[in-house]
């Protein structure tokens, strides 16, 4: 009987995961979220407020988060301000107009508003550490906003491109 107790307590209990290597130069005494709470989000709105929090905690992405339409979307003046080929990404004009300048390439599109601005980006509170872990975890269709704050690690979370 005791060797049964001994396997339930070690499949029950939960492994740690936490950064890889030491920061070196400025950032050597950064710890993020080591010490703290360690979560797993299983929504974007876990995650949002996961990372935003006041929280010492340790954000583990297991999957993929869109965020891509998170925001809604926009129909507004867009244009194409380069001429590279084949084909240049537009760009959304601001409230000074400056696709004015770029009449011939001008025109009406709608996008997702997530990453138009820093009211569409995710804001991450000091303290965190953000790993993702799997072959298919991160962050889709907007940015971090990493400011005012200190003491975060974000470390191999997938790159995405739109």
């Amino acid at each position: 009987m005791i060797g049964f107790r001994a396997l339930v307590v070690a499949l029950g209990s939960v492994a740690s995961v936490s950064a890889i290597g030491s920061p070196f130069g400025f950032a050597r005494s950064t710890t993020g979220g080591a010490g703290g709470t360690q979560v797993t989000p299983t929504t974007t709105a876990q995650l949002v407020s996961y990372l935003s929090d006041s929280t010492t905690r340790t954000i583990i992405l297991t999957t993929m988060f869109d965020f891509s339409n998170y925001y809604g979307t926009t129909t507004g003046t867009i244009c194409k301000p380069w001429s590279c080929s084949p084909n240049p990404q537009w760009m959304i004009d601001s409230s000074n107009h400056w696709c004015d300048s770029y009449a011939s390439t001008k025109t009406t599109g709608t996008y997702y508003n997530s990453g138009t601005s820093t009211s569409y980006a995710l804001k991450v509170g000091s303290n965190k550490t953000l790993l993702g872990q799997g072959s298919s975890a991160g962050i889709k269709g907007i940015g971090l906003l990493i400011a005012g704050v200190s003491n975060v690690i974000i470390q191999t979370c997938i790159p995405i491109s739109l």
